[in-house]
């Protein structure tokens, strides 16, 4: 064959902080450790290696010889080590500061253990704006790898994308390899000769065409069936060998062999964007996820918030371990969904939380080194153009958002870097249309197919789990429903009488000083057989610092000139992140529960005082009423897609405490209750 075609095979490997040790475990067995080791057979056959900062540093500790094997590899010329951000953020959700500074964290880790310098950056599920490219030149980058999709957004043909290109903010320079989508699809799901095949096409007389495939290195093991595939079948073998024996006109070859040989084909800006699957999971920018899912918004508002303490720091190790929790807290796996985003995965949610609760401890601690101290402060906290209420001590947090009904959106556990109510909403998918096809199992197979094709069922029935949510999943939510309603039904939502969950509340009174206090206050409609009734709902936070406890009063005033039979219920939404757990489970005094698991569901009558105990973490949460609530109580599951297949997840716990009341005309009906934190063993000796 007359010409050449040089080929880049790159791999990104990475698993999100937090996620399970055994998950780790898996994945090096089934994935990092036997690629390396076909590698290891084909000595002319040439790879870009990416490993985010918290996999390298699991290898590190767990499995250190694997580093050594990268070693020789990098000495014989065959492996180019691609730099990235330590804890792989989506770059464009942080300030550039922490773009500059992880990315020269892993460029360091890297000089260090291997004597390499990183000259290419890998971006967090490739998502591109265009003013990355000044951050990334000025942490010492030359090139990263974008999607082609997002160079045929700018016009591009498919010619056009077998180059690299240059670009520029602000006179900041950057190379951009484009990636074949067509190769994503091919490798190593076809047959590989399909792959030479398609090259063999792209072969020109000058042989100055690149052709790039660069992804996720779990593709080669991990995900669902290829193993097998590209392992016992001798798939990643087959395509070595065909590579090796191509080689007079397939030149296998790294990224920066290539800059060395070939001059940029010209100056390009790019759109906002990432792979095509990504921009239809975000409905275009990724941004949009900020949007399309209140809890992510709130998880990277916290980030920012715990941010700007971290910023009043003086410089010295307090700062710099406390923005060492903070960069860890910016890892973008639990802050999207698609197939591989981990929003649904309740521990990597509350894994981000405990880094950004320890990196405000931290701050904490220097900003506050009197006890006991309090911080009370009126702030648009989750940018929705609406003033919160976020109090701060030294061993609670807890945001209040007046506008959204007044409910709590954030209640931390500082002792234990937890956020009590880090639960998620029931939301439909586009996915859980074709649910019932899959329930059926029509879609099982152990074949490797592209992760996008995968639609495995892990549990039978899972289309009984699809409910949805007509408001967001909160706390201290305040409710109204006709006399016996029963209110773990769907139906409940539907019988809602009130217009207060959602209603805005007007913060009344805000008092800091040695205790905080709020008062919130609503005036708004109960509508019950067609008839409307005016509700005034006053309701009154306070909070010692040290105590671990928060108290509720709470005082409803029928304003009109009717009486009202109702009942009246306020609801809470907690996790202890296990809903089957044996350590995780509802406690009553002299109440034996057939089910205590915090995935059951039931009704109590009388209740004074109710727990949930979490033996794992040694902590527990208990009410105790001033009136004997009835409670109900009910699982928060969602039904979501992962790279593994379609699963149920447990959120949280819904729970509503219930009073049937008659409020008189102009009469006023109390009642107070507490919420408390407590450690377990500081329980067991009182």
């Amino acid at each position: 064959m007359k010409g050449k075609i040089h080929f880049i095979l790159a791999l990104h490997n990475h698993q999100p902080e937090g996620n399970l040790p055994e998950v780790f475990a898996r994945a090096y067995a089934a994935a990092y450790e036997p690629f390396l080791g076909v590698l290891e057979r084909f000595p002319k056959i040439k790879v870009v290696l990416h490993y985010s900062g918290i996999l390298l540093r699991w290898l590190a500790e767990q499995r250190p010889a694997f580093l050594d094997r990268l070693r020789k590899l990098l000495a014989a010329g065959q492996v180019e080590l691609m730099g990235g951000a330590f804890y792989e953020p989506i770059l464009v959700m942080i300030p550039d500061e922490d773009k500059t500074g992880q990315i020269k964290k892993l460029s360091h880790f890297l000089r260090e253990n291997f004597q390499v310098d990183a000259a290419g950056a890998w971006l967090a599920e490739r998502v591109w704006e265009p003013q990355l490219a000044a951050p990334l030149a000025r942490a010492g980058i030359k090139y990263t790898v974008l999607d082609d999709a997002v160079f045929k957004k700018a016009g591009f043909t498919d010619e056009q994308t077998l180059h690299y290109y240059l670009t520029e903010e602000g006179g900041e320079k950057l190379f951009l390899f484009p990636i074949s989508e067509k190769l994503r699809y091919l490798i190593p799901f076809a047959e590989p000769k399909e792959t030479i095949d398609y090259l063999a096409k792209a072969v020109t007389p000058q042989g100055d065409r690149v052709a790039v495939l660069a992804d996720d290195g779990e593709k080669f093991g991990s995900w669902p069936g290829t193993a097998r595939h590209v392992y016992e079948k001798k798939w990643l073998e087959n395509f070595f060998a065909l590579l090796s024996e191509n080689s007079d006109w397939l030149v296998v070859t790294t990224f920066s062999e290539y800059l060395r040989r070939l001059p940029p084909a010209g100056l390009v800006y790019l759109p906002a964007g990432s792979y095509r699957e990504m921009e239809e999971w975000a409905g275009g920018s990724w941004r949009n996820f900020f949007t399309r899912y209140p809890e992510s918004n709130q998880l990277h508002k916290k980030m920012l918030h715990v941010r700007e303490k971290i910023q009043l720091l003086p410089e010295g190790p307090k700062k710099k371990e406390a923005q060492e929790y903070l960069w860890a807290g910016q890892c973008n796996c639990a802050y999207w969904h698609g197939v591989f985003g981990g929003l649904y995965l309740n521990f990597l949610r509350s894994a981000v939380y405990s880094r950004l609760i320890a990196a405000e401890e931290l701050a904490d601690r220097v900003l506050h080194p009197q006890e006991p101290w309090l911080v009370v402060e009126q702030k648009d906290f989750d940018y929705d153009g609406r003033e919160e209420v976020v109090v701060s001590g030294p061993e609670l947090n807890f945001v209040l958002a007046p506008a959204a009904g007044g409910a709590l959106l954030e209640l931390d556990y500082k002792p234990r870097r937890f956020n009590l109510l880090d639960v998620l909403t029931r939301r439909r998918e586009p996915y859980h249309c074709d649910l019932y096809e899959q329930a059926q199992g029509v879609c099982e197979t152990e074949e490797a197919k592209s992760i996008h094709h995968i639609t495995r069922v892990k549990e039978a029935g899972l289309e009984r789990f699809l409910v949805y949510d007509a408001y967001r999943r909160l706390s201290l939510l305040d409710h109204f429903y006709p006399p016996g309603t029963t209110l773990d039904s769907p139906e409940a939502a539907e019988a809602e009488a009130g217009d207060f969950v959602c209603g805005a509340y007007e913060v009344k009174q805000l008092a800091a000083g040695k205790k905080a206090w709020l008062l919130l206050e609503r005036q708004g409609q109960v509508s019950l057989k067609a008839r409307h009734y005016p509700v005034k709902i006053r309701k009154t936070l306070s909070y010692l610092p040290q105590s671990g406890e928060i108290s509720y009063d709470y005082e409803l005033q029928n304003m009109g000139k009717e009486p009202l039979g109702v009942i009246f219920a306020i609801e809470f939404n907690l996790t202890f992140l296990a809903g089957k757990a044996a350590d995780r489970y509802y406690q009553v005094p002299d109440r034996t529960l057939p089910d205590r698991s915090l995935s059951s569901r039931g009704v109590l009558a009388q209740v004074n005082r109710f727990s949930l105990v979490d033996e794992w973490q040694g902590l527990a949460a208990m009410f105790r009423f001033n009136r004997p609530a009835t409670v109900w109580r009910m699982p928060l599951e969602t039904v979501s897609r992962s790279e593994a297949g379609v699963e149920r997840v447990y959120q949280g716990s819904s729970l509503l405490f219930a009073w049937e009341i008659k409020l008189l005309s102009d009469a006023v009906w109390t009642v107070a209750f507490t919420q408390s934190l407590e450690e377990l063993m500081r329980e067991a000796s009182t």
